[in-house]
């Protein structure tokens, strides 16, 4: 049965590698930026709309796309608004904090 050695002394050397060259960082002007995006604003009649007034559909005739997101976002929020714990979790969430 042959054993390898683990006593450095033992070894036989290795000529060491030369060493790598040091990693250039990154220059600081590359850090993290805002990139503002190429989107349009919304047209007044939209935010008229979200801040709850009047507005007539001829108003709103050119932003069907958005006006159709922020419903699907009010339906959703009234969806969550609604929502509620089952009471069998609530009182095992209530009997956890009661051990500590």
């Amino acid at each position: 049965m042959m054993h390898d050695s683990l006593d450095p002394r033992d070894a036989v050397r290795q000529p060491t590698p030369e060493p790598r060259p040091a990693v250039q960082a990154e220059p600081a002007a590359a850090a993290d930026r805002e990139v503002p995006l190429a989107a349009e604003e919304l047209p007044p009649a939209v935010h008229a709309y979200l801040d709850g007034d009047k507005v007539a559909d001829a108003a709103l005739s050119g932003a069907e796309r958005e006006l159709e997101l922020w419903k699907r976002i009010s339906a959703e929020t009234g969806r969550r608004r609604r929502m509620m714990t089952p009471s069998h979790l609530q009182a095992q969430i209530l009997a956890k904090l009661s051990d500590d």
